[in-house]
């Protein structure tokens, strides 16, 4: 089942890149592309085949685990500024790309950076659920190293709640409805991940189901959002042609 969602979920990520791939070429919104390639990107470095090859050309102790924080890192801070802008969300934008935006990802950061290099890493292991030694501190930090993982992606999605679910009600067209429904469960299970962090081996399917909706969710609402402008653009070009026609 797990194998299911890691692939799953990079399959969707790869079609939604390569739809995005011609408007990406005319140079039509670059940063929803470099948006999916990041994702696209992070969920490689999910499933254990490819992860594992790129960790044992890096030395084979998790540094791709790190390099993978990071790069959602990156996912999230563009996800956040692009739906604040596209939603003319103030206060979100503010909240994202201002101080307390900053000393979040500073924070959380520091937070991964730190936990990871005092855990012993090695072992080449897709989401660190192989690695050598699973006791003593590794036991105790392997939780804060997920959770300080998941903070701020947590923040990013809570700034853009309010805005995402006062779209998803509005009267605006079904697409851009249900392109912000989208996007709001991927918010709200990304908050969710970080609770789901501390969840003992039991959970580890429930674990892993959140951490993957809260990918498909942004990804498959941005791809709507991004299919809702078409839309619009081929309705606005019919109605000109008509109006001309008219003439």
């Amino acid at each position: 089942m797990i194998a299911t969602l890691q692939w799953g979920t990079l399959i969707i990520c790869t079609v939604v890149l390569l739809l995005r791939l011609p408007d990406a070429i005319q140079g039509r919104n670059r940063t929803v592309f470099l948006i999916l390639v990041l994702a696209t990107l992070c969920s490689l470095l999910s499933v254990p085949g490819p992860y594992e090859a790129i960790d044992g050309a890096l030395g084979g102790w998790n540094l791709a685990h790190l390099i993978l924080r990071f790069l959602v890192f990156a996912a999230v801070l563009l996800v956040g500024l692009r739906v604040a802008r596209g939603l003319a969300d103030e206060p979100g934008y503010r909240l994202i790309a201002g101080p307390a935006g900053r000393w979040a990802l500073a924070l959380s950061a520091v937070a991964v950076a730190l936990t990871f290099f005092l855990m012993d890493t090695r072992g080449s292991s897709s989401g660190l659920l192989g690695i050598a030694d699973k006791g003593g501190p590794n036991a105790v930090l392997a939780p804060f190293y997920a959770a300080a993982g998941r903070t701020y992606p947590a923040f990013v999605s809570l700034a853009l709640l309010p805005a995402l679910l006062a779209t998803a009600r509005s009267r605006l067209p079904r697409l851009v409805r249900a392109a912000a429904l989208l996007t709001c469960l991927g918010a709200l299970a990304t908050a969710f991940t970080i609770p789901a962090s501390f969840a003992t081996k039991d959970w580890l399917l429930a674990q892993q189901t959140v951490n993957y909706l809260a990918v498909l969710g942004y990804v498959l609402g941005l791809g709507l959002f991004w299919a809702s402008g078409l839309a619009a653009k081929e309705s606005h070009n019919a109605r000109a042609k008509f109006r001309k026609n008219e003439k």
